[in-house]
């Protein structure tokens, strides 16, 4: 089923939902839907604890649902119980976001979290870019609508909600099921790559331990060098072991977050290996890929294996892909220097006698350990 290109909140049956008989009643209705809308609308609780510090919690508000012609929203202020939507939440109904990451976590925080999910904005992302992933550059682009988003600064939590904030809250799930049909229409390969169990893909467990320990965190830690190290290997010495870890694990996802940290882990510990693999994923439907593949070219790569694949990419559809492939450009054309043996000696003072004997007390503990 395709969406249309205009929007018309009249297909829409709506249902404001505030008790929970009336939840249990029309929880079941959702059952045959194939995909649904889903906005949450949140409130904050701050509390003050000595020395000034504040502490904010975040309250789930609203829950927006909407199917191909049935829209509700649920007041978890007013109903006690929302285990009737476990069933739907937890199903095969594709449940559908834009910008899912806090949703998400409110509605595993509430007990009923979502499994297979989709967030348009990041299939925007991929797509056409930065700045043009929200649900006010996707309704205009879309549907020629203009939204005022500043209702967003509302008090969620008051009540009752004014009619103005309700049609609000209906128009953002719909909106978001009919995007998501939209690309479906003309986009579908960038929505099967994007389509996924969780919010936020996961390796197996038979993925290398070092993989697995060098993609936790955010993205100012852990150093991949160092996890490599902590592992007990030596990245000049294992780089075959570790190119082949590396390669299994790209081969087991397509989640386009996953894979961008996949080829910055790689491109960090130096694996050269790997860039016939990167110029492969230059083809990616996701943006976010593409960026990532052309920054790692520059950095392994050479100009006979990398250049023409990054001239190419000088002409990609989205603007964060063109500035990476010419830093990438501009780094593989940069002179690249051989250190001789004169001066690896020149720069052995960098190390003083005692961080080289506290860099050498800690490799042999790790063997120890490994032994």
């Amino acid at each position: 089923m395709t969406a249309p290109h205009s929007y018309d909140p009249l297909r829409f049956e709506r249902v404001h939902i505030r008790t929970d008989e009336a939840l249990k009643a029309l929880a079941p209705r959702f059952e045959s839907a194939d995909a649904v809308g889903i906005d949450i609308e949140m409130g904050q609780h701050v509390e003050r604890r000595p020395g000034g510090i504040q502490e904010w919690t975040h309250i789930l508000a609203l829950i927006q649902i909407a199917s191909e012609s049935l829209s509700v929203l649920i007041d978890p202020l007013r109903c006690n119980d929302l285990s009737p939507l476990r069933p739907l939440l937890a199903g095969n109904t594709r449940k559908v976001f834009l910008g899912g990451g806090q949703d998400s976590a409110l509605l595993d925080a509430a007990g009923i979290p979502a499994h297979n999910i989709v967030d348009v904005g990041e299939i925007a992302l991929a797509v056409f870019g930065r700045r043009e992933d929200g649900m006010a550059a996707l309704a205009r682009r879309i549907f020629d609508l203009s939204l005022d988003k500043s209702v967003r600064r509302t008090d969620w939590l008051q009540r009752p909600l004014n009619p103005a904030l309700l049609a609000y809250a209906y128009r953002d799930a719909e909106l978001t099921l009919l995007i998501y049909r939209w690309f479906q229409e003309h986009y579908p390969e960038a929505v099967d790559l994007h389509e996924r169990t969780l919010l936020d893909a996961r390796l197996s467990d038979d993925v290398a331990p070092w993989i697995l320990a060098a993609l936790s965190g955010n993205r100012s830690g852990p150093d991949p060098l160092a996890v490599v190290m902590e592992h007990g290997f030596d990245p000049s010495r294992d780089r075959d072991v570790l190119t082949e870890d590396m390669r299994l694990a790209l081969a087991e996802t397509t989640a386009p977050r996953l894979v961008n940290k996949l080829v910055r882990v790689s491109s960090d510990i130096g694996l050269s290996d790997l860039v016939p693999r990167f110029i492969e994923l230059t083809g990616s439907h996701s943006s976010l890929i593409r960026t990532a593949a052309a920054r790692a070219i520059g950095i392994l790569g050479t100009p006979e294996s990398g250049e023409t694949t990054l001239l190419k990419l000088k002409d990609d559809p989205v603007a964060e892909v063109k500035s990476a492939a010419e830093a990438a450009l501009h780094d593989l054309r940069a002179p690249r220097q051989a250190v001789t043996v004169d001066e690896a000696e020149e720069d052995e003072p960098s190390l003083d006698p005692a961080a080289m004997s506290a860099l050498q007390s800690l490799m042999q503990s790790m063997q120890v350990d490994e032994a």
